[in-house]
């Protein structure tokens, strides 16, 4: 991640404090010589610094990908340690992905993750 990231996204809290929560970043897609694109992305909060990459079939698939696993993360982040007080410039109530996509809702992964969910269910089921 030598270079500058391609897009940026900072995210506040619903208190009108001025520092960023947590800073997005997603880096260009790149594709080392014989091997799928990839993408690479950080998000930067006072918990640290996560740092991530994805491959894809070609340049978008990565840049989908890691905006969905990004997005997922953020929203998890809004969850757990913000208690649902994230907003972004473009949404001052917040919500559940801040304007990005996730795993839960987005068209590559929805079926998979319902799948995934019904089966946990399935095996959590008494009547098995």
């Amino acid at each position: 991640m030598m270079e500058a990231p391609i897009a940026t996204r900072s995210f506040y809290l619903k208190d009108g404090t001025q520092e960023p929560a947590v800073v997005f970043r997603i880096w260009r897609p790149y594709q080392p010589e014989g091997e799928y694109p990839r993408c690479a992305y950080e998000l930067v909060s006072a918990q640290g610094t996560d740092k991530g990459e994805v491959h894809g079939v070609d340049a978008l698939s990565c840049i989908i990908i890691c905006l969905s696993q990004a997005g997922s993360k953020i929203a998890g982040l809004n969850e757990s340690v913000f208690g649902g007080q994230l907003v972004w410039e473009a949404s001052p109530e917040g919500g559940r992905g801040l304007g990005l996509p996730t795993i839960e809702d987005h068209w590559p992964f929805l079926e998979p993750y319902r799948e995934a969910i019904q089966r946990l269910r399935d095996e959590e089921s008494p009547n098995r």
